[in-house]
């Protein structure tokens, strides 16, 4: 490996090492001195969740408690009357483990949820959070409704009279979507509500479905005028330490939003509203829990919600039309090589119907692409060692004439046909392939539950073989490092002796040191992660042969 590639490399490991910590150099926390909160309806980290009865606003007394179900093809919903239609559970189908016979995204923590509240003329925050009317439409027996092709929609009516007059809050589902369409209609009692806006509240965030990974990804999101602002809810702290704990802070976005929303790493729930006012997210930690709430106030003129609850799949989600899939597959400024990466990978899927077997031949498939590339690169570099002496006389000989040095250094490289450059830009149109495979394949919900071959069970997790004490023993990580290492033993050892010592004893510590240190960064990342950089290395391996034997 020649020292442009392993610069590159060492870039791209400080990148994906220090990325959060610029993050949270870029986005300070906001000084709670001077803000200016609504009345706080959040999870606490010391308090559960309670709100106070609404004066004015009784149930009826024979409105009890009732929990609808909803079931698809992709999921089963439990719906409770509580807040005039809350999510009591949300059941997924798809992308489970071995060890799942289903996923709830709604636990304690998140059942206060579509909480409906305003402020009224008098300045009060009214929480519309005691059981409404259930206007039955097609529920069958037990309160339960099967969608499928030919039954493709069902809505829930929920009916609460206020001074009254009624008002009502509509669930729509379908049986191929994870859209739920909120449609809350408070018109009836306009004149009684402040500004008429209402505000639509998603308290306690999601339940973690990767614990030992989730701390990386937890974000709330808000979109505004094409751009997309993260509100960072955790960090790697906070998991398995009952004194971890994330401070509760709030960050305010006003004006119109195409979309507020959070996510762990392969779920998420968004909210696309017709028209908003501002956005307010929350986050906190309970029971090391990191969660972000979501809060946003819409006008009751504008009052349909679409509330996406579900995988993180790319084309569903991209489906909202609000651009959340530049988040999916990483970084924005990546976001079209990412998306390129991610379609031809899912096109060799739909070929060989296994995930193991896809990230090896996509490793085949970019070293093969960008093999005239990296040979350009090998041969250049080549050269340049072949004629370092040279150089180094040039440099030595002219080292108080640095004009003549140049044009001494310009007429070596003429003589010998070498571009000084054309080492940089192979590497140069690499790196954001490279960037790119990792934040897909480290990102990508599609690798969740998907074995490969023997203790390989699961690409999105690592490949823990045996455990020795507490501490697991992953085998993959120590194959891409020593492959790593037998790259560089092998491309140094192609370059011809007699350059400059010093570069030389560089290169023979970073043989050693940068193998290692990529050994610990990617000893927790995903099984297909490392899986593919080892195949990925092999390929490097073989190439330095063939080229090796051309010159």
């Amino acid at each position: 490996m020649d020292q442009k590639t392993l610069i590159g490399f060492i870039l791209i490991g400080a990148i994906l090492l220090f990325w959060p910590t610029y993050l949270d150099f870029i986005s300070p926390e906001p000084d709670k001195k001077g803000q200016t909160t609504p009345t706080e309806v959040v999870v606490s980290a010391e308090e559960p969740q309670t709100l106070e009865p609404v004066v004015g606003l009784e149930s009826p007394a024979n409105v009890s408690d009732n929990i609808s179900t909803v079931i698809t093809p992709l999921f089963t919903a439990g719906v409770s009357n509580k807040n005039g239609g809350s999510l009591n559970s949300f059941l997924v189908n798809d992308h489970l483990k071995k060890t799942e016979s289903s996923l709830d995204l709604i636990d304690a923590s998140n059942q206060n949820n579509l909480l409906v509240s305003f402020i009224n003329q008098s300045g009060e925050e009214i929480f519309l959070n005691q059981n409404w009317s259930e206007v039955h439409s097609n529920l069958g027996e037990k309160n339960t409704v099967a969608l499928s092709k030919n039954n493709p929609t069902t809505t829930l009516t929920y009916v609460l009279e206020v001074g009254g007059k009624k008002i009502t809050k509509d669930l729509t589902f379908k049986y191929d979507s994870y859209e739920v369409v909120v449609n809350t209609n408070l018109r009836n009692i306009k004149g009684a509500i402040l500004d008429g806006n209402f505000r639509l509240d998603w308290l306690g965030g999601l339940p973690l479905t990767e614990p030992s990974q989730d701390s990386m990804f937890l974000e709330g999101l808000v979109g505004q005028g094409g751009d997309i602002e993260s509100f960072r809810a955790g960090s790697s702290g906070i998991f398995g330490s009952s004194s971890a704990t994330i401070e509760k802070s709030t960050k305010q976005f006003t004006g119109i939003a195409e979309f507020a929303g959070y996510r762990t790493k392969y779920f998420g729930v968004f909210f696309v509203p017709q028209k908003t006012n501002f956005v307010e997210l929350t986050k906190y930690s309970l029971n090391d829990r990191a969660a972000v709430d979501i809060i946003t106030s819409q006008n009751i003129n504008f009052d349909q919600t679409v509330i996406y609850l579900g995988p993180l799949e790319y084309d569903r989600v991209s489906g909202l039309n609000v651009g959340i899939e530049e988040k999916i597959l990483g970084w924005q400024w990546l976001s079209s090589v990412s998306w390129l990466v991610y379609s031809i990978m899912i096109l060799m899927y739909s070929l060989i119907p296994n995930y193991g077997v896809v990230v090896i031949l996509f490793a085949v498939f970019i070293k093969t692409i960008t093999y005239p590339l990296m040979a350009k690169q090998l041969r250049s570099s080549k050269k340049m060692q072949e004629i370092n002496p040279l150089l180094n006389n040039i440099k030595n000989k002219y080292k108080n004439n640095p004009t003549l040095q140049q044009q001494k250094i310009a007429a070596l490289f003429q003589e010998h046909k070498i571009n000084p450059l054309a080492g940089c830009l192979p590497m140069l149109i690499q790196m954001p392939v490279l960037m790119s495979v990792f934040m897909v394949f480290r990102n990508t919900i599609e690798f969740r539950g998907e074995s490969f071959v023997f203790w390989i069970n699961d690409l999105s997790a690592a490949d823990t073989l045996l455990m020795v004490g507490n501490i697991p023993l992953n085998v993959l990580p120590f194959l891409m490092s020593a492959s790593m290492f037998y790259t560089m033993q092998a491309g140094m050892a192609s370059q011809p002796s007699g350059g400059d010592p010093a570069q030389e004893a560089t290169q023979k510590m970073m043989k050693y040191m940068f193998p290692g240190m990529m050994f610990f960064l990617f000893y927790g990342f995903p099984s297909g992660l490392n899986l593919y950089y080892l195949c990925f290395n092999m390929m490097q391996i073989a190439q330095q042969k063939i080229i090796n034997k051309e010159a």
